[in-house]
């Protein structure tokens, strides 16, 4: 897949219509982990982008530290914070989650919702290739 980078998509007038819709920064930290969560997986790869319009945007890209983590990635969400007293359903932005493993040969894909004023935590599941899960 071909990915325009957040760089090029700022020069757009979709960029200003996404960030006029999305004006506060959120945080995702994603955890990757194998063996029921009992090993982090290192050096995985994690994408995050969006499909906007005909462009799909290359938030961020980066590799999971020895603890199998990546934390405070910031993502564009809407304004709000959720409300456990609120029946209406908070605006939330999102992102698809690419995460791969070249140690165990897998890659997962996740749809990640980013809400306005919390801060969003992913764990990643890898099992390695031939193992059932």
């Amino acid at each position: 897949m071909n990915y325009m980078s957040l760089e090029e998509f700022q020069k757009t007038e979709e960029y200003q219509e996404f960030i006029k819709e999305n004006p506060n920064i959120g945080t995702l930290k994603v955890q990757v982990f194998t063996a029921d969560q009992a090993i982090p997986v290192a050096d995985a790869d994690v994408y995050i982008s969006k499909q906007i319009g005909n462009d799909h945007v290359l938030f961020f890209q980066g590799v999971t530290n020895s603890s199998g983590i990546i934390d405070n990635i910031k993502l564009p969400e809407p304004e709000g914070n959720i409300d456990i007293e609120e029946v209406e359903i908070p605006k939330y932005t999102v992102y698809d989650l690419t995460v791969r493993s070249k140690t165990y040969n897998d890659t997962k894909k996740y749809r990640i919702s980013m809400f306005g004023g919390v801060k969003v935590l992913q764990y990643v599941k890898i099992v390695p290739n031939g193992i059932g899960g």
